[in-house]
């Protein structure tokens, strides 16, 4: 019996260790039609994306092994063979952009039927100018195809959202008068942080917070509240509303709540205690896997743990969680083992 189950584990690691080297090549289809009199005919390129590594996972073959997305041609040389392929060269000026990837991700969930294929981008433009970078414009969507198989309706459907922000975007001057310089852009997240309230204070006001944006504005939905605690977390919260009607809300529903200058993180699972570091809220937590065009805090979850090829495992899991500062979302970082 215990040969066996060595038998079996060693297959199990090897398999995993298999997973982890395949990789599924990711290029940018070029498009037939060209965009006249675009401003630009050259374009730059950042990464600045946490884990550069990969761009997802995928499945391949009948038995959807998991393989890691890495694009054979370096992305930088992909894009400007992108926009040669937009751009007329009797027509265009010479103009350059720099495009400013943030989050690109991947990804593949198996049902019953068919196969559902996702994918994440975010993205920003910049006009370069000779004191800096001005802001054109930027993106931030999630493509969800269903089928039986999806990898190449994915690969294609999300090259052509490229194609579709660039070439919108060649006939716009900057739409910011502000400069940037190239550390401002690599550091983007530092700056639009420094709008943001709620990162930029030591202590936070009470209340019940219903949405992100109440949350980082520090204006809470509502202030007239009864908060049980169960060792030393919230385990439920009474509000009054404008009538003076005394209502129990479910963590679902709400985003946060700050009891004595403490943050509590509400999900579908309960309520967290979140604390900043390095200018980051991070938080022990579960929240669902589940992603949709409609719902970017979902999205925020899911694509926060693509990095590991047996997510779709851990969804009873506790993680530790990032908010997204953008959209509120719960970003994956690391499973927390309880005991």
């Amino acid at each position: 019996m215990i040969r066996l189950f060595i038998f079996f584990y060693s297959l199990v690691c090897c398999n995993i260790a298999i997973a982890q080297k395949a990789v599924k090549n990711f290029e940018l289809n070029l498009p037939e039609q060209k965009i006249s009199h675009s401003l630009y005919n050259t374009i730059e390129y950042i990464d600045s994306r946490s884990d550069t590594s990969n761009m997802g996972i995928v499945q391949t073959g009948a038995f959807n092994k998991k393989a890691r997305v890495v694009p054979a041609t370096p992305f930088n040389l992909q894009l400007q063979k992108l926009m040669d392929a937009l751009t007329d060269n009797s027509t265009s000026g010479k103009g350059v952009l720099l495009f400013q990837l943030r989050q690109l991700s991947f990804a593949e969930i198996t049902g019953a039927m068919s196969e559902k294929g996702y994918c994440y981008l975010r993205a920003a433009l910049y006009e370069k100018q000779h004191e800096g970078y001005s802001y054109i414009n930027s993106i931030d969507t999630i493509l969800v195809i269903k089928s039986m198989d999806v990898t190449k309706r994915l690969f294609r459907d999300g090259s052509k959202l490229f194609a579709e922000f660039i070439g919108g975007n060649l006939n716009k001057p900057a739409s910011d008068e502000f400069v940037y310089t190239y550390a401002d852009i690599v550091h983007i997240d530092s700056l639009e942080k420094k709008k943001l309230k709620v990162y930029n204070m030591d202590t936070y006001t009470d209340g019940v917070y219903t949405s992100y944006r109440s949350f980082t504005d520090q204006l809470p939905d509502y202030t007239n509240m009864d908060v049980m605690l169960k060792r030393d977390t919230v385990s439920g919260v009474k509000v009054k509303d404008a009538e003076g009607k005394i209502k129990k809300i479910k963590s679902k529903d709400i985003y946060a709540v700050i009891y004595n200058g403490k943050i509590f993180i509400a999900t579908d699972y309960g309520y967290y205690p979140a604390e900043k570091y390095s200018n980051d809220f991070l938080f022990p937590g579960k929240a669902k896997v589940a992603a949709s065009t409609g719902d970017m805090i979902a999205a925020g979850v899911f694509f926060g743990i693509i990095g590991s090829l047996i997510a779709e495992n851990t969804a009873n899991a506790t993680f530790e969680m990032k908010i997204d500062h953008i959209n509120g979302g719960f970003i994956r970082l690391r499973e927390v083992k309880t005991y």
